[in-house]
């Protein structure tokens, strides 16, 4: 029997009935939770979803930035005391230094972040959702003075 399809990434267009496989699921949305500062590092935790808000069950890459807004609109390419590794879940891969990162998550969609700052403010962790190209914005990440 031919069935006439295409993929985009991990998604399957095409003639035959939809898969309920989780390994097809495409990200497009995420929990972020932002955790409470301990001696200046504050660790950042995030849950990547489908469309349906059901966590991913598969590794999953994407791209992320840190803005000084919450819109996601400033790039926070200014802050020398500030300094970003990944926790326990996933990768991370800096493309510019504190600025821009290229993230991959475990099996189960978790990935998780440890900021570092010493000299307090405010900063914001924007992942660009690889099925939609939306940004989903954390809440504010903010470090004593």
């Amino acid at each position: 029997m031919y069935r006439e399809e295409f993929s985009v990434g991990r998604l399957v267009v095409g003639t035959g009935a939809a898969s309920s496989d989780p390994a097809y699921a495409v990200c497009e949305s995420a929990t972020i939770t932002v955790g409470a500062e301990a001696t200046d590092v504050i660790n950042v935790a995030i849950q990547l979803k489908d469309g349906g808000g059901n966590e991913i069950a598969t590794r999953t890459s994407l791209m992320a930035y840190l803005s000084s807004d919450a819109t996601g609109d400033t790039l926070n390419t200014t802050d020398a005391n500030l300094s970003s590794a990944i926790g326990t879940d996933g990768q991370l891969v800096e493309l510019t230094a504190d600025v821009l990162f290229f993230l991959v998550s475990e099996v189960d969609g978790d990935i998780d972040i440890d900021f570092t700052k010493t000299d307090g403010g405010t900063i914001y962790l924007n992942l660009i959702m690889p099925g939609t190209g939306r940004v989903v914005t954390s809440g504010a990440i903010t470090f004593a003075a």
